[in-house]
């Protein structure tokens, strides 16, 4: 049976980074997955400002009282493409790869696809919190992000009542210190 970190926070909170952190510290070796790979297979078009984006997925800017803010649409064949990551996850857990997915859940239609792909496999819920104002900032200095992304994301993220494994803050700790504390989580034995 395969182990799975699946990391969901709002953009810019530093979900690759710890993921890649993990990949350092741990002794196994773990796959790293997620919505930027989808992002990065799919043609120029069906991204957003690309004549299909409708088909693929849209930015639909807006503001609020913490600034500007910017929602993702996504269309048919975006949605098509996006509901394919929980399999591939699956598939490549099923062949014996521990998996580290990089997620952003701001649907639970999106949480069920991954708990029935994933359903044979042990795995590890970590919710990925920081602050807004660090987000925010974190958005401007990356220079590869949509500015408002975070903003909207991060309340929708976690929404009240979810449950998770453990919660890690990125705000002020360093991606190396969080990869340890879930390590240690995922060495735990179950009693």
């Amino acid at each position: 049976m395969s182990k799975i970190i699946l990391l969901n926070g709002a953009s810019s909170s530093g979900k690759t980074s710890l993921a890649r952190a993990i990949q350092h510290k741990s002794a196994e070796p773990w796959l790293r997955l997620g919505v930027d790979t989808f992002v990065d297979m799919m043609p120029d078009p069906y991204l957003p400002f690309g004549a299909k984006a409708n088909e693929g997925f849209r930015f639909i800017p807006g503001e609020n009282a913490q600034g500007p803010t910017m929602a993702i649409e996504t269309g048919t064949w975006g949605r098509q493409v996006f509901d394919g990551l929980p399999l591939v996850a699956g598939l490549l857990a099923d062949q014996g790869n521990n998996v580290i997915i990089d997620e952003v859940l701001l649907s639970e239609e999106t949480l069920q696809g991954y708990l029935k792909a994933l359903a044979a496999h042990t795995v590890y819920f970590v919710g990925v919190f920081c602050d807004l104002p660090t987000l925010q900032e974190r958005e401007i200095l990356r220079r590869d992000r949509a500015i408002g992304l975070s903003n909207d994301q991060a309340n929708r993220v976690h929404p009240q009542g979810r449950t998770y494994d453990i919660m890690v803050d990125t705000t002020t700790q360093s991606p190396f210190a969080l990869a340890k504390i879930i390590l240690d989580l995922v060495h735990t034995p179950f009693t």
